[in-house]
């Protein structure tokens, strides 16, 4: 697996948390949810040549709250956090923040 930077962290909700606890059934969740904020990125992120869009990938995981799933571009495409955070001389153009946004509140 490449080293990822972490920019949405996706945890089961604490009132899902409570019915599902810590078990297969929670990890599945989280990474459904994942997969599908990964996919709305890919499909929003700005674009030259594709490839930093199609790095977007959920990184899963394991902590003292249960499976999470980081949602987020490879190491070799850090140049995505230009976008999405900006800069002094370029504004945020971000496709992480607003897939959760949409994916969640669907």
């Amino acid at each position: 697996m490449a080293s990822s930077v972490e920019v949405v962290d996706v945890h089961v909700d604490r009132h899902e948390a409570a019915l599902l606890g810590d078990t297969p059934a929670a990890a599945d969740l989280v990474t459904d949810v994942a997969e599908g904020v990964a996919m709305d990125a890919r499909a929003h992120a700005l674009r030259r040549t594709g490839r930093g869009a199609a790095s977007i990938q959920p990184w899963p995981g394991r902590d003292g709250r249960g499976p999470y799933t980081d949602v987020s571009w490879d190491q070799d495409h850090f140049y995505m956090s230009f976008h999405e955070f900006g800069t002094s001389i370029h504004p945020a153009r971000p496709a992480l923040g607003p897939a959760l946004d949409r994916y969640v509140h669907l």
